[in-house]
């Protein structure tokens, strides 16, 4: 029996970088002086949209995003009532979306049932905050966490499969690459309900991927393990990255993209955070980039 800590906190708000200050010429300042009223106006309006480009979560106000696209309703078991559906609505730049995940309760209690499963093989025993002790089995050695994800993905995998078809069909419909479908999954997952778990059926700091989905909140891991589990599922080679001392966790995506990346297999892992709307793939909010603090986490996906 061990103590360990589980990851779930959450980094500051996304902000956009500030413009960079333009220094003119005397004479054009002269010249701008002199312009009318209404070309002020369109430049001011202009600025508007450009530095809007930078913040996802402003830009809405300037430039409206046209109707809003649904990629469906995916249902576990398919004979379920669409009433019974959560529903998600959220842009990602110029577009809106939307969706909808639900689950009967039989299903919503035997994800949770599995789940007491594994914590009981694992003898996990709640701590204070986020701290636990657990015995996790000897063929888990040095790869608790990574036991931990891949029996989730078990459990969860093909619950989550109806909601992965809808991402699937939107990349057939509009031709997406995978770092395209990469952001449209990870923006959804980015404005599910950031929330540290506390109901009783949570163990290891985390709720299971269909919980998360069904019931609308979750935290870092437990969303990091969700965008895992639907892009491994859409063909995209994507990992948990852990960093236990930080109290933190994200998603990493092995994707041709600028920003901060961890190797792992010969591959490196760009770093994408799912707690917050906003962050772009490959940002690292600051207060995370500390040196070999992430771990690489691969999750067995079918």
């Amino acid at each position: 029996m061990r103590w360990a800590a589980a990851p779930g906190q959450q980094p500051a708000p996304y902000r956009p970088p500030p413009p960079p200050v333009k220094k003119g010429g005397g004479c054009l300042k002269w010249v701008l002086l002199l312009l009318g009223g209404s070309f002020l106006f369109c430049c001011c309006i202009s600025a508007a949209v450009v530095e809007s480009l930078d913040d996802p979560l402003d830009w809405k106000a300037v430039v409206p995003a046209k109707d809003t696209a649904s990629l469906g309703v995916a249902l576990m078991p398919g004979d379920l009532s669409p009433k019974a559906a959560r529903h998600y609505q959220w842009r990602q730049q110029f577009l809106a979306w939307e969706l909808g995940y639900g689950v009967s309760p039989e299903v919503h209690e035997q994800v949770e049932d599995d789940f007491a499963t594994l914590s009981e093989r694992f003898s996990y025993t709640p701590g204070v905050g986020t701290a636990f002790t657990w015995a996790p089995p000897v063929s888990c050695h040095k790869k608790e966490w990574q036991c931990v994800f891949d029996a989730l993905v078990r459990d969860n995998g093909d619950d989550i499969a109806p909601l992965t078809e809808l991402f699937r069909k939107q990349q057939q419909v509009k031709n997406l690459d995978q770092r395209e479908l990469t952001e449209l999954v990870v923006t959804f997952v980015q404005n599910i309900t950031y929330r540290l778990p506390t109901e009783a059926t949570a163990a290891f700091g985390m709720l299971p991927p269909v919980i998360v989905v069904a019931d609308g909140s979750g935290d870092c891991d437990s969303k990091a393990l969700l965008a895992v589990i639907i892009l491994r599922q859409l063909g995209v080679d994507a990992v948990v990255l852990l960093a236990s001392g930080l109290g933190h966790a994200a998603l990493g995506v092995a994707l041709p993209v600028t920003g901060k990346k961890f190797p792992h297999g010969g591959k490196k892992y760009a770093f994408v955070e799912v707690t917050t709307p906003g962050w772009a793939l490959g940002a690292l909010p600051p207060e995370y980039d500390v040196d070999r603090a992430w771990k690489v986490i691969p999750v067995a996906v079918p």
